[in-house]
């Protein structure tokens, strides 16, 4: 991998938020799913899982239409059709390969942060 390849993945994994929402939408069969139910299932999982919330649901739907999901699109990753509601996955193999060497949200980390 290139060096700015690396660089380009690594910023997209760089934020808590858009790996929840890349490894949320690795989970579905066809990759697919609606705006709604994206924001409905980050939202439930900050409640169950312990994990400092994002605030309110408006806010988080705020930060995924303005940061999130056009930083996602831009590189490729995912097709966000705002008028449809619809947000479709696109594999990438850089950034999944960054992706698979993080520890997910529940795992600790070997320096015990």
């Amino acid at each position: 991998m290139s060096e700015s390849r690396l660089d380009a993945a690594l910023s997209l994994v760089a934020d808590r938020q858009r790996r929840r929402v890349i490894r949320r939408l690795r989970t579905d069969s066809d990759g697919e799913t609606t705006f709604e139910e994206l924001v409905d299932d980050l939202h439930d999982a900050d409640a169950t899982e312990s994990l400092p919330a994002d605030t309110d649901r408006e806010g988080l739907e705020i930060r995924l239409i303005h940061s999130h999901l056009p930083k996602l699109a831009d590189h490729g990753l995912i097709e966000h059709r705002r008028d449809e509601g619809v947000i479709r996955y696109r594999p990438d193999e850089r950034v999944e390969a960054v992706l698979d060497a993080l520890p997910t949200e529940h795992e600790p980390t070997p320096y015990g942060t």
